[in-house]
Order: structure tokens, then sequence, then C-alpha cells
């Protein structure tokens, strides 16, 4: 019967995550490690971008930084947009309820009756 010898076990483990962690290092700004990940395989290097997403793509991307305290000017709709808004969806609302109360009626209609086999 084969036994297991207990202290392999952690050395498994420990080689498992230094694996795991120079895979991830790959990902890294730090060229050295990096250039062993690309070696191995583990990391690539960026493309050059396509003509065509150079030529549509502005020069200076405007995104706002995540958790900034950056606001803009957005102006804001008019009291009767929102009231026209209303009654639209009250309307909808409406409809929607009388269209569930057709259906409502239309499924407590009494089911049909089986067909009679004729005896010969």
């Amino acid at each position: 019967m084969p036994t297991v010898n207990p202290a392999i076990k952690p050395f498994g483990m420990g080689a498992m995550l230094v694996v795991a962690g120079l895979a991830l290092a790959g990902c890294a700004g730090n060229e050295a490690v990096k250039g062993v990940a690309e070696a191995a395989g583990m990391a690539t290097t960026p493309q050059e971008s396509k003509n065509f997403v150079k030529e549509t793509r502005p020069g200076e991307l405007e995104y706002v930084p995540v958790g900034s305290a950056i606001t803009r000017n957005a102006p804001r709709k008019p009291v009767d947009d929102f009231k026209k808004l209303e009654a639209q969806l009250e309307a909808k609302r409406t409809a929607n309820e009388a269209a569930g109360n057709t259906a409502r009626e239309l499924g407590t209609t009494p089911p049909p009756e089986p067909a009679k086999i004729p005896t010969n």
C-alpha cells in the first residue's frame, strides 16, 4: 500500500504559489520579471493599433478619473418635461392594467368539454 509523505504536501503547495506569483508578476510593469514572463510565454507586449483605430480615436481622451470630485454642468430638464413624462407613464400604466384585466377575464372561461367518441 503506497504511503504519502506529509512533508511533500506543503512543498507542493508552496511551489504552486510561487509559480502562480511569477505568472501574475508577468503583468507587472517591472521589466526584469516581465521579460522572463514574456520569454516563458506567460505575458505579451501590447500590439500596435490598427490604422482605422488610430484614425477614429481622438488624440486626447476626456475620461473622468474614478473616484475624482470633478463635476460637469448638466442642464436640468424643465418641470414641464417631467409632467409630460409622468402623463405618458400614467397612460401606459392604465393601458397595461386594461390589458391585464382583459387577459384575466379571458383566462376564466371554462375549458371545452372533451370530445365524445361515437360508439358503434
